[in-house]
Protein backbone atom coordinates (compact mmCIF):
# COMPACT_ATOMS: atom_id res chain seq x y z
CA UNK A 1 0.00 0.00 0.00
CA UNK A 2 1.32 3.30 -1.00
CA UNK A 3 1.93 6.24 1.26
CA UNK A 4 -0.21 9.48 0.42
CA UNK A 5 2.51 12.36 -0.27
CA UNK A 6 1.45 15.61 1.12
CA UNK A 7 1.09 18.22 -1.71
CA UNK A 8 2.00 22.30 -1.09
CA UNK A 9 -1.22 24.23 -0.42
CA UNK A 10 -2.30 27.08 -2.68
CA UNK A 11 -3.81 29.60 -0.34
CA UNK A 12 -5.80 31.09 -3.09
CA UNK A 13 -6.86 27.88 -4.44
CA UNK A 14 -10.65 27.44 -3.34
CA UNK A 15 -11.53 24.51 -1.67
CA UNK A 16 -13.64 21.61 -3.24
CA UNK A 17 -16.60 22.56 -0.49
CA UNK A 18 -16.21 26.45 -1.27
CA UNK A 19 -14.54 27.72 -4.42
CA UNK A 20 -14.72 31.06 -3.06
CA UNK A 21 -10.58 32.49 -2.21
CA UNK A 22 -9.84 31.87 1.65
CA UNK A 23 -10.48 34.44 3.68
CA UNK A 24 -7.65 34.30 5.47
CA UNK A 25 -5.39 34.16 2.28
CA UNK A 26 -7.06 37.25 0.73
CA UNK A 27 -6.96 39.02 4.41
CA UNK A 28 -3.06 38.56 4.07
CA UNK A 29 -2.92 39.99 0.97
CA UNK A 30 -4.74 42.85 1.68
CA UNK A 31 -2.58 43.85 4.21
CA UNK A 32 0.46 44.24 2.17
CA UNK A 33 -1.32 45.74 -0.54
CA UNK A 34 -0.60 42.93 -2.88
CA UNK A 35 -2.35 41.78 -6.00
CA UNK A 36 -4.95 38.81 -5.55
CA UNK A 37 -4.60 35.85 -8.39
CA UNK A 38 -6.99 34.00 -8.68
CA UNK A 39 -9.38 32.46 -12.03
CA UNK A 40 -12.20 35.06 -11.53
CA UNK A 41 -9.49 37.60 -10.36
CA UNK A 42 -7.39 37.71 -12.64
CA UNK A 43 -4.68 40.89 -14.12
CA UNK A 44 -6.58 43.19 -15.68
CA UNK A 45 -5.69 43.89 -19.60
CA UNK A 46 -6.18 47.44 -19.74
CA UNK A 47 -7.25 50.72 -17.76
CA UNK A 48 -10.76 50.58 -17.65
CA UNK A 49 -11.47 52.34 -15.08
CA UNK A 50 -12.06 56.17 -14.51
CA UNK A 51 -9.59 58.09 -12.37
CA UNK A 52 -10.59 59.24 -8.90
CA UNK A 53 -10.89 63.00 -7.75
CA UNK A 54 -11.02 64.13 -4.68
CA UNK A 55 -14.80 65.07 -4.52
CA UNK A 56 -15.69 61.70 -6.04
CA UNK A 57 -17.53 61.15 -9.12
CA UNK A 58 -20.78 63.05 -10.75
CA UNK A 59 -24.16 61.71 -9.90
CA UNK A 60 -25.97 59.30 -13.00
CA UNK A 61 -27.87 61.72 -15.03
CA UNK A 62 -29.45 58.46 -17.16
CA UNK A 63 -31.03 55.29 -14.93
CA UNK A 64 -32.06 52.08 -16.74
CA UNK A 65 -35.56 51.47 -16.31
CA UNK A 66 -34.89 48.69 -14.04
CA UNK A 67 -32.84 50.60 -11.62
CA UNK A 68 -35.32 53.68 -11.73
CA UNK A 69 -38.21 51.56 -10.35
CA UNK A 70 -36.31 51.25 -7.02
CA UNK A 71 -36.95 55.35 -6.53
CA UNK A 72 -33.36 55.52 -5.24
CA UNK A 73 -31.76 59.11 -5.56
CA UNK A 74 -29.73 59.14 -8.18
CA UNK A 75 -26.97 61.31 -6.57
CA UNK A 76 -26.72 58.19 -3.89
CA UNK A 77 -25.45 55.78 -6.93
CA UNK A 78 -22.60 57.95 -7.36
CA UNK A 79 -19.62 55.42 -6.00
CA UNK A 80 -16.02 55.84 -5.09
CA UNK A 81 -14.28 52.46 -5.10
CA UNK A 82 -10.96 51.42 -3.50
CA UNK A 83 -9.21 48.74 -5.17
CA UNK A 84 -5.97 47.09 -6.17
CA UNK A 85 -4.56 48.49 -9.80
CA UNK A 86 -4.57 45.41 -11.17
CA UNK A 87 -7.30 43.25 -9.94
CA UNK A 88 -9.14 41.96 -12.61
CA UNK A 89 -12.42 40.56 -10.51
CA UNK A 90 -12.86 44.62 -9.15
CA UNK A 91 -12.84 45.76 -12.45
CA UNK A 92 -15.87 42.88 -13.40
CA UNK A 93 -17.73 44.14 -10.20
CA UNK A 94 -17.32 47.91 -12.08
CA UNK A 95 -18.71 46.76 -15.02
CA UNK A 96 -21.48 45.57 -13.39
CA UNK A 97 -22.04 48.75 -11.62
CA UNK A 98 -21.76 50.72 -14.43
CA UNK A 99 -23.74 48.54 -16.60
CA UNK A 100 -26.67 49.66 -13.99
CA UNK A 101 -26.64 53.18 -14.68
CA UNK A 102 -23.38 53.73 -11.54
CA UNK A 103 -21.53 56.95 -12.05
CA UNK A 104 -18.09 55.23 -10.68
CA UNK A 105 -15.03 56.55 -9.89
CA UNK A 106 -11.66 54.25 -9.14
CA UNK A 107 -8.95 55.28 -6.35
CA UNK A 108 -6.27 52.65 -5.90
CA UNK A 109 -4.69 52.90 -2.22
CA UNK A 110 -0.61 52.30 -1.54
CA UNK A 111 -2.27 49.94 1.82
CA UNK A 112 -5.95 48.73 0.41
CA UNK A 113 -5.70 46.98 4.47
CA UNK A 114 -5.70 50.57 5.38
CA UNK A 115 -8.92 51.48 4.00
CA UNK A 116 -10.84 48.82 5.96
CA UNK A 117 -8.88 50.00 8.86
CA UNK A 118 -10.02 53.30 8.58
CA UNK A 119 -13.99 52.59 8.10
CA UNK A 120 -13.64 49.34 11.27
CA UNK A 121 -14.46 46.64 8.71
CA UNK A 122 -13.55 43.36 10.64
CA UNK A 123 -11.33 41.24 9.10
CA UNK A 124 -13.87 38.69 8.17
CA UNK A 125 -15.55 41.05 6.62
CA UNK A 126 -13.38 42.01 4.24
CA UNK A 127 -13.44 41.39 0.25
CA UNK A 128 -10.93 42.60 -2.69
CA UNK A 129 -12.08 46.07 -2.85
CA UNK A 130 -14.76 48.83 -0.83
CA UNK A 131 -16.86 51.17 -2.46
CA UNK A 132 -18.44 54.48 -0.81
CA UNK A 133 -21.50 55.83 -2.31
CA UNK A 134 -21.77 59.66 -2.06
CA UNK A 135 -24.60 59.37 0.93
CA UNK A 136 -21.62 57.79 2.92
CA UNK A 137 -22.65 54.16 3.10
CA UNK A 138 -20.03 51.24 2.54
CA UNK A 139 -20.09 48.45 0.25
CA UNK A 140 -18.14 45.55 0.26
CA UNK A 141 -16.83 43.09 -2.19
CA UNK A 142 -18.52 41.35 -5.13
CA UNK A 143 -22.48 42.73 -3.72
CA UNK A 144 -25.33 42.56 -6.72
CA UNK A 145 -26.95 45.85 -8.22
CA UNK A 146 -30.70 44.22 -7.13
CA UNK A 147 -29.08 44.30 -2.69
CA UNK A 148 -27.44 47.60 -2.75
CA UNK A 149 -30.38 49.43 -4.23
CA UNK A 150 -32.82 47.68 -1.74
CA UNK A 151 -30.54 48.84 0.88
CA UNK A 152 -30.44 52.57 -0.45
CA UNK A 153 -33.94 52.79 -1.18
CA UNK A 154 -34.52 51.89 2.77
CA UNK A 155 -31.71 51.32 4.96
CA UNK A 156 -31.96 48.74 8.21
CA UNK A 157 -32.08 50.60 11.51
CA UNK A 158 -28.20 50.97 12.59
CA UNK A 159 -26.41 50.11 9.48
CA UNK A 160 -23.80 51.30 7.68
CA UNK A 161 -23.61 49.26 4.50
CA UNK A 162 -23.60 45.83 3.51
CA UNK A 163 -20.89 43.23 2.84
CA UNK A 164 -20.11 39.95 0.54
CA UNK A 165 -17.16 38.97 2.04
CA UNK A 166 -14.35 36.97 0.52
CA UNK A 167 -15.24 36.48 -2.97
CA UNK A 168 -17.58 34.00 -4.03
CA UNK A 169 -17.65 32.21 -7.10
CA UNK A 170 -20.52 33.15 -9.45
CA UNK A 171 -20.85 36.97 -7.97
CA UNK A 172 -20.53 40.06 -10.43
CA UNK A 173 -17.09 39.99 -11.31
CA UNK A 174 -16.27 36.60 -10.53
CA UNK A 175 -18.17 34.60 -12.89
CA UNK A 176 -16.33 31.05 -14.00
CA UNK A 177 -19.41 29.85 -16.80
CA UNK A 178 -22.61 28.55 -15.62
CA UNK A 179 -20.68 27.83 -11.88
CA UNK A 180 -22.22 29.51 -9.07
CA UNK A 181 -21.68 29.14 -5.28
CA UNK A 182 -25.06 30.21 -2.83
CA UNK A 183 -23.53 32.92 -0.33
CA UNK A 184 -24.73 35.79 2.24
CA UNK A 185 -24.75 39.40 1.92
CA UNK A 186 -24.43 40.42 5.20
CA UNK A 187 -25.42 44.27 7.13
CA UNK A 188 -22.19 45.84 8.34
CA UNK A 189 -23.76 47.36 11.26
CA UNK A 190 -22.86 50.48 13.55
CA UNK A 191 -22.29 48.12 16.77
CA UNK A 192 -20.86 45.44 14.79
CA UNK A 193 -23.59 42.61 14.91
CA UNK A 194 -23.77 39.68 12.67
CA UNK A 195 -27.02 40.24 10.57
CA UNK A 196 -28.33 38.68 7.04
CA UNK A 197 -29.54 40.60 4.07
CA UNK A 198 -30.56 38.57 1.85
CA UNK A 199 -29.41 35.18 1.22
CA UNK A 200 -28.57 34.48 -2.55
CA UNK A 201 -28.97 30.94 -3.82
CA UNK A 202 -29.46 31.25 -7.30
CA UNK A 203 -27.66 33.29 -10.04
CA UNK A 204 -30.79 35.27 -11.31
CA UNK A 205 -31.51 36.63 -8.03
CA UNK A 206 -27.98 39.59 -8.92
CA UNK A 207 -29.76 40.60 -11.76
CA UNK A 208 -32.24 43.86 -12.04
Amino acid sequence: MSQATSQPVNPLKPSPKSKSVSRRALIGLLGVGAVVLVSGCSLESGPTESTAGTKGPPPPSNLPEGVAKYGVDPALLAFTVFKDPSCGCCGGWIKHAEKNGFSIAVEHPEALGEVFTKHDIAADLQSCHLAQSAGGALFVGHIPVPFILEYLKDPPSGARGLTVPAMPVGTPGMEMGEEFEPYEVLVLTKDGSRQVFAKVTKAAQQHV
